[in-house]
């Protein structure tokens, strides 16, 4: 059998985090959150694309020698999330960092590799998707830009930096708007649209249908043979975020002809409804 590599990308606090960890804890299976120095790859994507590629079998040696893998983790593991609680600044602190995946050594040289990616990965979708396993995660708009307001990230000012670099015409499209809200709302359409047009649809995850069947649809979507985990959290974000603030982003989304309507019609945006208990976000 071959070894399989797999891209897994997605929106932004979208779960693809959660997705990553899900997937690494199948067997025979390694999956890595955000690895790579993105910020560095070549704006040519045939170059880029080259790098990652490059990227995947450095992992994989590494692993049959060493046993470890980079990663960001919390507690030597992918986490199911990247931020802790809101704290008294309204904002959520970093909780995982760069490090080292400890990986068993009787792992068989076939094991399938997953490395997460967001912005880069979905820049590169046209080429990518055409050499490697490729999945997206995606999430109600509502609950993903209340999420950005409570990170201090670049997207929470509507910047994308591996997709603008990657991307010249994001780039120009955000650089000529003063208005964070419209330009969060032209980042959520570019993943969006993105995904639309280089992804078979069955290769679009929602988020809200992997967290009510336990994880069993990423797995099955996927095709690996896991078991379901009963262990996923809530995480809420617009419970966090003033009503005030959370109407103006539901009037916004309304009025924007977003790609998302794809997967998302405008009465489950308005009522956004949240991950079912036992979730995770």
């Amino acid at each position: 059998m071959n070894p399989r590599n797999i891209a897994l990308t997605g929106v932004p606090r979208a779960g693809t985090t959660l997705a990553c960890r899900l997937l690494g804890q199948c067997r025979h299976s390694v999956a890595l959150f955000e690895p790579m120095p993105v910020l560095t790859l070549p704006r040519d994507h045939r170059l880029a694309l080259e790098q990652v590629l490059d990227f995947y079998r450095s992992v994989r040696t590494r692993i049959a020698r060493e046993h470890t893998a980079p990663s960001k983790v919390r507690g030597g593991t992918v986490p199911d999330n990247l931020y802790g609680e809101t704290g008294s600044d309204g904002t959520r602190p970093l909780l995982a960092h760069p490090g080292e995946l400890h990986v068993a050594p009787d792992l068989p040289a076939d094991f399938t590799l997953t490395i997460k990616h967001n912005a880069a990965f979905t820049a590169l979708l046209p080429d990518l998707a055409t050499q490697l396993d490729t999945f997206a995660i995606v999430r109600n708009p509502l609950a993903v830009i209340a999420s950005w307001q409570s990170v201090d990230i670049p997207v929470q000012q509507g910047r994308v930096p591996a997709g603008e670099r990657l991307d010249a015409g994001l780039a120009s499209r955000l650089d000529a708007s003063d208005d964070v809200l419209e330009r969060q709302l032209w980042v959520l359409d570019w993943f969006f649209r993105q995904y639309r047009a280089h992804l078979p649809m069955q290769h679009v995850l929602r988020y809200e249908d992997i967290v009510a069947s336990q994880g069993a649809v990423l797995y099955s979507r996927i095709g690996m043979d896991c078991p379901a985990d009963s262990t996923l959290r809530t995480h809420d974000p617009l419970s966090r975020r003033d009503a005030a603030a959370v109407d103006a982003v539901r009037r916004a989304l309304r009025a924007f002809p977003g790609a998302w309507r794809h997967w998302y019609d405008p009465a489950e945006i308005d009522a956004a409804p949240a991950a079912p208990p036992g979730a995770s976000g």
